[in-house]
Parts: structure tokens; sequence; C-alpha cells
């Protein structure tokens, strides 16, 4: 009998590790046809295996800079750098940078799947991996020169680390919480979604000891977070983007055409012209009525992802996957395990994005929502894989 039993789990074992191979060449044949039909596509072929956005060049100039010796003016996005650095250094072809994008992205795809498998089940971890590797504006960031899909990818495989969590992983997940600090001023929302879930955690174990030193620490490490967060707000401009660039960016919804000044009818005073931290608070303070309707507009149009100059299948698509993501988030969310650390790090790592993004910047193609959905399609997954069981049980469907 248990060797009957042994040889059950290992053929399901066998089963799971086939699926997932059956998932990766689909995935493999579906990023080699984008490749060599990506002419095809308008606004979308690529240049020898890669793609330039809008300040891909200047990202190109700012690492020649560093490997000159010579400074750079964005250090915002330094961990950009330093991976390119080797490509530009040694003349390698950029279209190998996009393929060490996309190897990445499969290793994070994979971190997903583990971390899905661990918390809800094997079956939401396949349906997690489906809707990662095959949602296209996710897949189409690995062939541009941005920070994007890096900031998604170590986003993700920081996060593996501490579900997994071991000692001998505690450098690698520092070093991978700090690098994403370097890749965009964001990633300190990582370092932030930590410090929350510690809180909730040691509340629910009642160490409240030690939740008193972790105020007092909090307290001592107060001057120096608020010079970073003063230096990252100083160099960003913020109060010109939210005046001028509108709830989508560079779209008026007023004379519903491209914009580039004064893109909403909403009244803000500026209360400086820099973007330090004082300034910040006094220019929300101020506006802080109109600020909140923006607010609310922005959190909107960021989380459904259509555009008013989309076309209607690229509407479509977006449409179809923020109805299957959204509501079987909710599922996921109410059925997760409740006060985990893990679990409350990569939910607040989601909310602090949608949160920030709502007070800050915005963006013309919602790429903006790419950073927290993989982190919503872990809970959704669980919430699809629980209704293909209840329809299979529902008309006896065998499994």
């Amino acid at each position: 009998m248990l060797r009957y039993l042994d040889r059950l789990k290992e053929n399901h074992y066998n089963n799971e590790k086939i699926l997932i191979i059956i998932i990766f060449i689909a995935w493999v044949i579906f990023i080699f046809s984008y490749v060599f039909l990506s002419q095809l596509i308008n606004h979308g072929g690529l240049t020898n295996g890669y793609k330039f956005g809008g300040d891909s060049q200047y990202y190109i100039n700012e690492t020649k800079n560093l490997i000159n010796g010579n400074s750079v003016e964005m250090k915002s996005r330094l961990g950009l750098y330093f991976v390119l650095a080797p490509f530009i250094y040694f003349d390698i072809p950029l279209a190998w940078f996009s393929f060490f994008q996309t190897i990445l992205t499969g290793i994070s795809a994979f971190c997903l799947y583990k971390i899905t498998s661990k918390y809800f089940s094997k079956f939401a971890g396949l349906i997690c991996l489906i809707l990662f590797l095959f949602f296209i504006p996710i897949q189409l960031r690995n062939y541009y020169i941005l920070t994007d899909i890096l900031f998604i990818d170590i986003s993700i495989i920081t996060t593996y680390f501490i579900f997994f969590f071991k000692k001998n992983f505690f450098l690698i997940t520092l070093i991978c919480v700090l690098f994403l600090t370097l890749l965009r001023q964001n990633g300190i929302i990582y370092f932030l979604s930590i410090l929350t879930a510690l809180l909730f955690y040691l509340n629910y174990k009642k160490k409240y000891l030690f939740i008193f030193f972790y105020f007092l620490l909090f307290s001592l490490l107060a001057f120096p977070l608020l010079e970073i967060l003063g230096y990252l707000s100083s160099n960003s401009d913020l109060v010109k983007s939210i005046t001028e660039r509108g709830i989508i960016y560079g779209y008026s919804f007023d004379t519903k055409s491209v914009c580039f000044n004064n893109c909403h009818s909403l009244e803000l005073i500026k209360t400086g012209n820099t973007s330090t931290l004082l300034d910040l608070f006094n220019f929300y303070q101020t506006n802080f009525v109109n600020l909140l309707k923006l607010f609310f507009y922005k959190i909107f149009w960021l989380l459904a992802r259509i555009r008013p100059y989309y076309s209607d299948l690229h509407n479509l698509y977006n449409l179809i996957y923020v109805i299957i993501l959204y509501p079987s988030f909710l599922y996921g969310f109410i059925k997760r395990p409740k006060n985990n650390f893990a679990i409350n790090v990569a939910l607040m790592f989601a909310a602090f994005q949608i949160l920030l993004f709502g007070i800050t910047f915005v963006d013309w193609s919602s790429r903006f929502s790419l950073y927290f959905l993989p982190f919503i399609m872990i809970f959704s997954s669980y919430g699809i894989s629980n209704f293909i069981s209840f329809i299979f049980k529902k008309f006896n469907i065998a499994a």
C-alpha cells in the first residue's frame, strides 16, 4: 500500500514537471514568434533584437559616462547602468541584453510558481506561471533598454527569497532590495514593505517589547531615511509632473488629444519651484481636495489599464485580463494564510506601489501597473484555480 502511495506521488510530481516544461516551451515559442514577426506589429518592430524606449539612448549615454569615470546626472538609475556597463564596455550587441532580461524573466516566473504553490496549491502555481509568462505587456518589456522588466524580475526574485527565507539568504535578499532602490526611486518601497510586514508580525505575536525597540530604531533611522527620500524627491521634478501631465501622461480628457501642459481641469496651486520634501508637503496641503480627486482618477486608470488612444482590440485584451485578475484576487486575498510575514510583504509592496503612483507620477502606457501585477497574480491564481475546480466538479469533468 505504501509503495502504491509513493508511486502515485511520484507520478503526480512527474506530471507537474511535464506541465511546467510544456508551459515554458510554449512561452519560448511565443517569445521567438514575437522576435521574428515583430516587424508586422505597428510600432512594435525590434531593431537588431532590442527596442528603444523614450529614455533608452539617455541611459546608454549615462552608462558610457559611468564607464569613462564621468559623473552621471540621473543617479536614480544607477542599477540599470551597472547591468548595462559590461554590454557597453565589451561592445556586446544589445540583443544579448534582451536575452539576459528574458532569461531573468523566466527565472522570476518560476519563482512565482514556487511562491504560489507553497501557500496555495500546485494548480494555482501553474496558473500563476501561465498568467505571468503570457501577459504580453510584461513580456514585451524584455526587449526594451529600460528599467521596467529588471525592476519587475528583481522584485519577484527578492520576494522568493523572503518566502523561502534561510539564514544564508539574508545577504542576497539585502543586495536585491538595495539594487531595486538603485533601479528606480520606488524601489525603496520594498524596504518599507518589509518594515510594515515586520510590525504586523510583531503585533500578531504580541512582542510588545520588540515593538518598542522597533519604533525606537525607526526614530533613529528617521533622519537618514528622510535624507534619502529628500534626495529622491528633489531629483524627481514631481510637482511639475503632477500639475502639468494630467491623469494619464500627455493626454487631456477635456480636449481628447495629446497634451503636455495643463492636461487636467483641476486647479492646482504651485507652492514652490522645487520638489523637496517640504515643498511636496506644502503642495499637498494646499491642494488637498483637488489632489484627492486626482488621486482617485489616477488609481482608476492605473488599475483599469485601458487608454482612450489604444485600439479597441488592445483595450479589450487589457479589459479581459482585468476582469480575470481583480475579482479572483479578492477571493485569493480572503483565503490567504493570515498573519504571514512573507504574504504581508507581497501585499504591502503591491499596495504601496498603487498608492505611490496615485499621489505621484502618471504614465501614458499603464506600464507602472506592471510593477505590482505579478503580486496580484499570486492571489488571483488561487481564485482562478478554485473556480476551474468548481466547474470541473459541477459538470463531472475528470481532472
